[in-house]
């Protein structure tokens, strides 16, 4: 299935940046430490990420179910 038919709009868009940044750089965009590091970016702190996206658990799974329906598109 579609990962984006289970979100709303501001997780979308979110992962839309993630892939942005996944296609500049690469897979290691997709490491886990860095999700911190794009939450910072795409919203200056993890509080604002936590308004937009849900709790830190709820912004990791959608994290880990886009990078997994990621990659079973790309094997």
């Amino acid at each position: 299935g579609n990962i984006f038919n289970k979100i709303d709009e501001k997780q979308k868009e979110f992962l839309e940046f993630v892939l942005s940044k996944y296609e500049e750089k690469g897979t290691e965009e997709l490491d886990e430490e860095k999700l911190p590091v794009l939450l910072n970016m795409k919203y200056n702190a993890i509080a604002n990420a936590e308004q937009q996206l849900g709790d830190v658990d709820q912004i990791r799974s959608i994290f880990f179910g886009f990078q997994e329906n990621l990659y079973s598109k790309i094997t």
